[in-house]
């Protein structure tokens, strides 16, 4: 775990006025304190001359805070944050107050509250204050490696399988099934529908395998005895099924993952009986893992925006994924799609007024400058395609008609381009715009922000460095909103965030971790017996 904040390491720390703000205000966390003056700067100037030939002892630091009016620290504090050898090098000092402020933002939301409260720990308090970011790197891997296989494994459910545990699939299996049961009785010999009728067979012996692969892998997940990563994902329809097994499989076969013996909740390998059991089943993984991946897909829902809000509100890291699509190798990807797909994704995209994007419409003009009348007759034709041919599953048919159609190479294209589009707007609303990719967590008050991601490597990169404390940081001032961000380095996100809003920062701090106590102080006590020894 590494922090950089410019401001601080290019200050000159022979600087008597410079060090003056840098205990005081940067350490300390004072924003009310009184001027620096001729005082100060003899006192300073004697000090740094006698630092910067011998070295600031835990002593003497500690006379340096008493001198700048500040309250002295503890020698565990100091060992921390300061070093661990006898003396710190003068030039050090502000890198150290970095390390300080670093971990203030990780665990505390303020500086001047984390000052007041890590200065007076013991090594056992100071440790549990500053959990899981505490922990060295290198002792932290090894813990993975050494990890016991699970008593019962995952029976992998195949990529192109992973659609039947959707309830939409099972519905339109059965619909469809329904409808070919009556062509049956009125053409029982008609040599297209008895291959129809056998396909559809073999699909419900597929769907009905697949489920139960799925039940028993949900057994499996309930008896782990750890829970590393859950997948918050949006799964409706066939695409949505594959595109995340993807993903899931390129993600923990990674080089620095493959190895750490990792346990993640998959949900294209798991099903339930019902939905009460599937929130249930969620929840408990939800709450037993370390972090979140959260994947930004075409379409998000409730259930799995809330379990991104819910994540963070435990305190917990998020890395959402929002793909960043290579427009010839997207358009290749969806020719593969069902027509299905192209219906929604259009039908969603003229709804949202994306078509509508001033930057989009030059980008989609250049593709075909007549691509609203290319993408109007594709789905007319679809639509007369389904009407005459309503069976969803007869992929054989589907893939007929987009070979006969001329038009449907351009339309991949323009689906693409929008797509792209789409995601980058997107992935920049996350990352800089939104107000809810932060939330408090509920426990500490501290602002807790999503890490996004454009590529699986990245996506791999972060989670390695999440698990084993190597996450570097830096620290910067925004001025446009008028904060302090804590910003990974990998995903250029912002982590962590402290508010320059005074009046926010005192009603904030005042109330949040208190007001829940007062609630409790103010019920009314029903039937307790009295108790002697004291009152409370």
């Amino acid at each position: 775990m590494t922090f950089d904040e410019p401001r601080i390491s290019s200050i000159n720390y022979l600087d008597p006025k410079a060090i003056y703000g840098l205990i005081v205000r940067d350490l300390c966390g004072e924003r009310y304190h009184r001027k620096f003056d001729e005082s100060d700067h003899g006192h300073l100037a004697e000090f740094l001359e006698l630092s910067s030939q011998e070295g600031i002892t835990y002593e003497r630091f500690n006379e340096l805070l008493l001198l700048l009016e500040q309250d002295r620290v503890s020698e565990p504090f100091y060992r921390f944050f300061f070093g661990t050898t006898d003396s710190l090098k003068l030039q050090d000092l502000p890198k150290c107050v970095i390390n300080f402020r670093g971990h203030a933002m990780l665990c505390y939301g303020n500086f001047r509250f984390a000052y007041k409260d890590l200065s007076i720990k013991t090594h056992t308090q100071l440790m549990r204050c500053l959990r899981p970011y505490c922990e060295q790197d290198i002792a932290i891997e090894p813990r993975y490696f050494r990890r016991p296989t699970g008593a019962l494994r995952i029976e992998r459910i195949a990529r192109d399988n992973t659609w039947c545990l959707g309830y939409i699939a099972r519905l339109k299996h059965d619909k469809e099934s329904k409808l070919l049961a009556e062509l049956l009785t009125d053409a029982p010999t008609d040599k297209e529908t008895l291959e129809l009728a056998e396909l559809y067979g073999a699909l419900g012996e597929t769907i009905a395998s697949t489920r139960a692969k799925g039940l028993r892998n949900t057994d499996v997940y309930l008896t782990w005895d750890y829970m590393d990563v859950y997948v918050a994902t949006s799964m409706r329809k066939q695409w949505d099924f594959e595109d995340v097994s993807d993903f899931v499989t390129a993600l923990f076969s990674d080089g620095r993952l493959r190895n750490m013996k990792l346990r993640y909740f998959d949900p294209t390998q798991s099903d339930c009986t019902s939905r009460i059991d599937k929130g249930l089943v969620e929840a408990l993984m939800l709450k037993r893992a370390f972090c979140t991946v959260y994947l930004v897909q075409e379409t998000d829902t409730l259930g799995k925006d809330s379990e991104l809000a819910s994540t963070l509100a435990q305190g917990k890291p998020v890395i959402a994924y929002v793909p960043s699509l290579d427009i010839a190798e997207y358009s290749k990807k969806v020719s593969t799609f069902p027509l299905e797909f192209f219906k929604i994704r259009f039908r969603v995209l003229q709804a949202e007024g994306v078509f509508e994007e001033p930057d989009l419409k030059l980008k989609l003009a250049e593709a075909d400058p007549v691509f609203i009348e290319t993408v109007n007759a594709f789905l007319d034709a679809i639509n007369e395609f389904s009407t005459a041919q309503p069976f969803t599953l007869w992929k054989a048919k589907q893939d007929e008609f987009k070979k006969q159609s001329l038009i449907f190479e351009r339309v991949c294209k323009i689906l693409s381009i929008a797509e792209k589009y789409n995601f980058d707007k997107r992935a920049a609303v996350l990352k800089n715009v939104h107000p809810l990719s932060f939330q408090v967590h509920l426990e500490s008050g501290v602002a807790n922000g999503v890490l996004v991601v454009r590529t699986v490597q990245e996506c791999s990169e972060v989670l390695y460095n999440l698990l084993t404390n190597k996450l570097n940081f830096t620290i910067e001032f925004n001025e446009k909103e008028k904060c302090t961000i804590l910003r990974e380095k990998v995903s250029q996100s912002a982590f962590r965030a402290v508010t320059e809003y005074e009046k926010l920062a005192n009603s904030f701090w005042n109330f949040y971790l208190i007001s829940e106590h007062r609630r409790k102080e103010k019920e009314p006590i029903v039937n307790e017996q009295p108790q002697s020894g004291g009152s409370v």
